[in-house]
């Protein structure tokens, strides 16, 4: 499947260059130039940057992916994969969820020389943003930032970390921080024309841009696009559509565009949103057995859910009961029904159905169970609050309630 970013190729690792010394204490091996750890703060990348660097080089001694926007952070994750000759992956890539009091010991295997040469990569994530770290983690993570290992790469994942702790802090001055933010149009229009050229597809400007307008969604004041950016998982879900329903395609043109259903799936999928943040399990589940039976991707409704319970955490902690959310003119907009959401939940209910999000992420993703029963079973959970108890077994039937109060 095509990435968001054009992926590298696997290509095999560059060496570290041979020097007298080398690793003195204010120059950076991997970088080429003088550290930057010990210089000025770097600015930030765009996933695309971050691509590149895999693709082209020089990479660089530790990167923090941070952001909401976890399609692309899993995207530039099988980037830095794909950038490993598959041979070398067993010795040369290590992941690893973050424990407290334990990244001392990671950070000793970073300092050793691959086994059989290469250049190795250490991906590092934590589902709490990293909370719980101390000092017997920011210690050991400091000194290995000063002088770094010229063998090793590594890269932090985070989604919403809290920018006033130490760990976080570090890692924004010390690392080079890439930005996961959904693309405004113009950004989301230029991935369009590389997506479909990857297809051997042709596609014109003004038209990559129509298509990328057709996916904006109302955001915050954060997001890379102001208060609206796209999303990508939702517009690659209706090219690929695209490219199915038109096979040998060379160039898209504007009567293409009827096989992109952006607007009715908003509003689809908007219902479905809305039925869960007013906990009316009948609607929720009606609706989201439609759009499972028009085709609309399994992994698009779970990201969509996702993101519901994260706008409305994040209005719970930014703005308590003081108001104040940015609305958007979009009724069927995220940021139109968190705040709903916000009301008829409470925090610890939002906390519960993101858990639950996580789970019925990882079920699909191991395909185990049919995604249809872990999606309908998801709903049933967040709106009928069994997410902590877990009265239902998982597969079993999911109740559906006559009446809606």
């Amino acid at each position: 499947m095509l990435g968001v970013f054009p992926s590298p190729e696997p290509t095999e690792p560059k060496p570290a260059p041979t020097t007298q010394n080398p690793v003195p204490s204010t120059q950076s091996p991997t970088f080429g130039f003088r550290n930057p750890f010990l210089a000025v703060k770097l600015f930030s990348m765009r996933p695309n940057e971050f691509i590149k660097a895999l693709q082209k080089g020089p990479v660089g001694p530790a990167y923090f992916l941070r952001g909401p926007d976890r399609f692309l952070q899993e995207e530039c994750r099988k980037a830095v994969v794909n950038s490993i000759p598959a041979d070398s992956r067993q010795w040369c890539l290590t992941e690893l969820e973050f424990a407290a009091g334990e990244l001392g010991r990671a950070l000793e295997g970073a300092e050793q020389m691959p086994m059989l040469g290469g250049h190795t990569f250490l991906l590092i994530s934590d589902p709490e943003d990293f909370k719980q770290a101390g000092d017997d983690d920011v210690e050991p993570l400091r000194a290995y930032l000063e002088r770094p290992s010229p063998f090793s790469t590594l890269v932090f994942l985070a989604t919403e970390p809290d920018r006033r702790r130490r760990f976080i802090t570090l890692l924004e001055k010390k690392a080079q921080v890439v930005e996961l933010r959904s693309p405004d149009r113009r950004e989301a229009a230029e991935w369009v024309q590389q997506h479909l050229q990857n297809a051997g597809v042709e596609i014109a400007s003004s038209l990559a841009e129509e298509i990328a307008g057709k996916f904006e969604i109302s955001l915050d004041s954060r997001s890379a696009g102001g208060a609206s950016a796209v999303n990508l998982l939702w517009m690659r879900t209706e090219l690929e559509k695209l490219l199915t329903a038109r096979p040998g395609l060379k160039r898209v043109e504007a009567a293409d565009l009827d096989v992109i259903v952006a607007f009715r799936e908003e509003r689809e999928i908007g219902k479905l949103l809305r039925a869960v943040g007013e906990r009316k399990c009948a609607v929720a589940l009606a609706t989201l057995r439609e759009l499972l039976a028009s085709k609309v991707a399994e992994t698009l409704i779970l990201w969509c859910i996702g993101d519901l319970f994260r706008q409305a955490l994040r209005g719970v902690a930014s703005y308590g009961n003081r108001g104040g959310w940015s609305r958007g003119a979009n009724p069927y907009s995220t940021s139109e029904i968190a705040p709903i959401t916000q009301k008829n939940y409470a925090r610890e209910e939002l906390l519960q159905a993101m858990r639950a999000v996580r789970r019925a992420d990882l079920g699909i993703k191991s395909s185990w169970k049919d995604s249809r029963i872990l999606l309908e079973f998801l709903v049933w959970q967040i709106v009928v609050g069994k997410v902590a108890s877990g009265d239902v077994a998982l597969g079993g039937e999911v109740p559906l309630p006559s009446t809606e109060t």
